[in-house]
Protein backbone atom coordinates (compact mmCIF):
# COMPACT_ATOMS: atom_id res chain seq x y z
CA UNK A 1 0.00 0.00 0.00
CA UNK A 2 1.21 3.66 0.71
CA UNK A 3 4.29 4.98 2.48
CA UNK A 4 2.19 6.90 4.77
CA UNK A 5 -1.59 6.38 5.98
CA UNK A 6 -3.18 9.90 7.94
CA UNK A 7 -6.64 10.97 9.00
CA UNK A 8 -7.78 14.03 8.39
CA UNK A 9 -5.46 17.27 6.31
CA UNK A 10 -3.69 19.48 7.77
CA UNK A 11 -2.20 20.60 10.82
CA UNK A 12 -4.91 18.20 12.34
CA UNK A 13 -4.02 15.30 10.59
CA UNK A 14 -2.82 11.89 12.13
CA UNK A 15 -0.48 9.54 10.99
CA UNK A 16 -1.59 6.11 11.00
CA UNK A 17 0.64 3.19 11.87
CA UNK A 18 1.39 -0.29 13.45
CA UNK A 19 -1.51 -2.62 12.93
CA UNK A 20 -3.85 -0.13 13.15
CA UNK A 21 -2.91 0.71 9.31
CA UNK A 22 -2.67 -2.67 8.44
CA UNK A 23 -6.10 -2.94 9.19
CA UNK A 24 -7.14 0.23 7.96
CA UNK A 25 -5.37 -0.63 4.60
CA UNK A 26 -7.10 -4.31 4.12
CA UNK A 27 -10.21 -2.79 4.69
CA UNK A 28 -9.44 -0.10 2.11
CA UNK A 29 -8.23 -2.57 -0.17
CA UNK A 30 -11.15 -5.57 0.34
CA UNK A 31 -14.09 -1.83 -0.45
CA UNK A 32 -12.11 -0.47 -3.43
CA UNK A 33 -9.30 -1.99 -4.60
CA UNK A 34 -9.46 -0.83 -8.09
CA UNK A 35 -9.82 2.71 -6.55
CA UNK A 36 -6.38 2.45 -4.29
CA UNK A 37 -4.27 0.41 -7.30
CA UNK A 38 -5.27 3.64 -9.61
CA UNK A 39 -4.35 6.01 -6.70
CA UNK A 40 -1.53 4.59 -5.60
CA UNK A 41 -0.21 4.40 -9.73
CA UNK A 42 -0.78 7.92 -10.14
CA UNK A 43 1.31 8.58 -7.57
CA UNK A 44 4.20 6.35 -8.60
CA UNK A 45 3.89 8.09 -11.71
CA UNK A 46 3.49 11.53 -10.51
CA UNK A 47 6.87 10.87 -8.25
CA UNK A 48 8.89 9.83 -11.17
CA UNK A 49 8.34 12.44 -13.39
CA UNK A 50 8.85 14.86 -10.81
CA UNK A 51 12.20 13.48 -9.79
CA UNK A 52 13.22 12.93 -13.62
CA UNK A 53 12.97 16.26 -13.73
CA UNK A 54 14.10 17.61 -10.69
CA UNK A 55 16.88 20.20 -10.61
CA UNK A 56 19.79 19.22 -8.27
CA UNK A 57 22.93 21.31 -6.70
CA UNK A 58 25.85 20.92 -9.48
CA UNK A 59 28.00 24.59 -9.44
CA UNK A 60 27.34 27.35 -10.61
CA UNK A 61 29.70 29.14 -13.43
CA UNK A 62 31.31 32.80 -12.01
CA UNK A 63 32.92 34.86 -14.10
CA UNK A 64 36.06 36.55 -12.94
CA UNK A 65 36.75 40.33 -14.10
CA UNK A 66 39.57 38.75 -16.26
CA UNK A 67 36.92 36.91 -18.32
CA UNK A 68 37.88 33.48 -16.99
CA UNK A 69 35.32 31.54 -16.51
CA UNK A 70 35.03 28.67 -13.64
CA UNK A 71 32.52 26.40 -12.09
CA UNK A 72 31.91 26.89 -8.49
CA UNK A 73 31.12 24.06 -7.23
CA UNK A 74 28.27 23.56 -5.18
CA UNK A 75 26.75 20.36 -2.59
CA UNK A 76 23.24 19.09 -3.03
CA UNK A 77 21.36 19.03 0.21
CA UNK A 78 19.41 15.98 -1.79
CA UNK A 79 15.64 17.40 -1.90
CA UNK A 80 15.39 14.86 -5.14
CA UNK A 81 15.48 11.98 -2.48
CA UNK A 82 12.80 13.57 0.08
CA UNK A 83 9.39 12.96 -2.09
CA UNK A 84 6.93 10.84 -0.24
CA UNK A 85 3.52 9.87 -0.66
CA UNK A 86 0.27 8.23 1.28
CA UNK A 87 -3.20 8.17 1.02
CA UNK A 88 -5.36 10.37 3.78
CA UNK A 89 -8.85 9.13 5.12
CA UNK A 90 -10.83 12.09 5.05
CA UNK A 91 -14.58 13.61 5.46
CA UNK A 92 -14.85 11.33 8.59
CA UNK A 93 -13.47 8.08 7.12
CA UNK A 94 -16.57 8.67 3.84
CA UNK A 95 -13.54 9.27 1.22
CA UNK A 96 -9.81 8.70 0.73
CA UNK A 97 -7.41 10.95 -1.35
CA UNK A 98 -3.63 10.21 -2.22
CA UNK A 99 -1.30 13.24 -1.57
CA UNK A 100 2.37 13.39 -2.42
CA UNK A 101 4.83 16.27 -1.59
CA UNK A 102 8.36 16.82 -1.46
CA UNK A 103 9.84 17.31 2.78
CA UNK A 104 12.62 19.54 2.20
CA UNK A 105 11.62 23.08 3.54
CA UNK A 106 12.95 24.60 0.95
CA UNK A 107 11.57 22.33 -1.79
CA UNK A 108 9.08 24.84 -2.84
CA UNK A 109 11.53 27.67 -3.57
CA UNK A 110 13.42 26.00 -5.84
CA UNK A 111 14.14 28.24 -8.76
CA UNK A 112 15.60 27.11 -12.30
CA UNK A 113 18.69 28.70 -13.55
CA UNK A 114 19.87 28.81 -16.86
CA UNK A 115 22.50 26.64 -15.79
CA UNK A 116 20.71 23.98 -13.73
CA UNK A 117 20.69 20.46 -14.46
CA UNK A 118 18.47 17.50 -13.40
CA UNK A 119 20.04 14.60 -11.60
CA UNK A 120 21.75 12.79 -14.23
CA UNK A 121 23.70 15.76 -15.53
CA UNK A 122 21.35 16.91 -18.45
CA UNK A 123 20.36 20.30 -18.88
CA UNK A 124 16.87 21.41 -16.72
CA UNK A 125 13.40 20.71 -18.56
CA UNK A 126 12.03 23.74 -16.21
CA UNK A 127 12.00 27.11 -17.77
CA UNK A 128 14.80 29.57 -16.16
CA UNK A 129 13.04 31.85 -13.28
CA UNK A 130 10.38 29.30 -13.04
CA UNK A 131 9.57 27.14 -9.94
CA UNK A 132 10.51 23.66 -9.84
CA UNK A 133 8.00 21.77 -7.96
CA UNK A 134 5.36 23.73 -9.81
CA UNK A 135 6.38 22.71 -13.21
CA UNK A 136 7.56 19.05 -11.82
CA UNK A 137 5.04 18.28 -9.48
CA UNK A 138 1.60 20.38 -9.58
CA UNK A 139 1.43 21.24 -13.67
CA UNK A 140 1.36 17.71 -14.24
CA UNK A 141 -1.10 17.00 -11.73
CA UNK A 142 -3.66 19.21 -12.32
CA UNK A 143 -3.10 18.40 -16.35
CA UNK A 144 -4.01 14.60 -15.47
CA UNK A 145 -7.44 15.58 -13.77
CA UNK A 146 -9.59 14.62 -16.14
CA UNK A 147 -8.13 11.44 -17.20
CA UNK A 148 -7.77 10.00 -13.26
CA UNK A 149 -11.69 11.33 -12.79
CA UNK A 150 -12.48 9.10 -15.77
CA UNK A 151 -9.79 6.05 -14.41
CA UNK A 152 -11.81 6.61 -11.16
CA UNK A 153 -15.07 6.39 -12.23
CA UNK A 154 -15.01 3.70 -14.52
CA UNK A 155 -13.18 2.07 -11.30
CA UNK A 156 -16.43 2.78 -9.33
CA UNK A 157 -18.62 1.28 -11.56
CA UNK A 158 -17.11 -1.97 -12.00
CA UNK A 159 -16.83 -2.19 -8.30
CA UNK A 160 -20.29 -1.14 -7.87
CA UNK A 161 -21.08 -4.16 -9.99
CA UNK A 162 -18.95 -6.57 -8.23
CA UNK A 163 -21.51 -5.97 -5.31
CA UNK A 164 -24.78 -6.91 -6.75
Amino acid sequence: MSKRLRYGKGKGSIEITGTMKKMLEDAIREVAPLTLHIIETELDDRIDFAKKNWNVRYGQPVTKASGETYIKKETSKRSIDKFESGIRIIQGGKAIEGFFRNMAPYAYNIKAADYSKRENGSPSTVATGKLVADVTMWEPAKANVDKIVKKLADAYIMEQKKVK
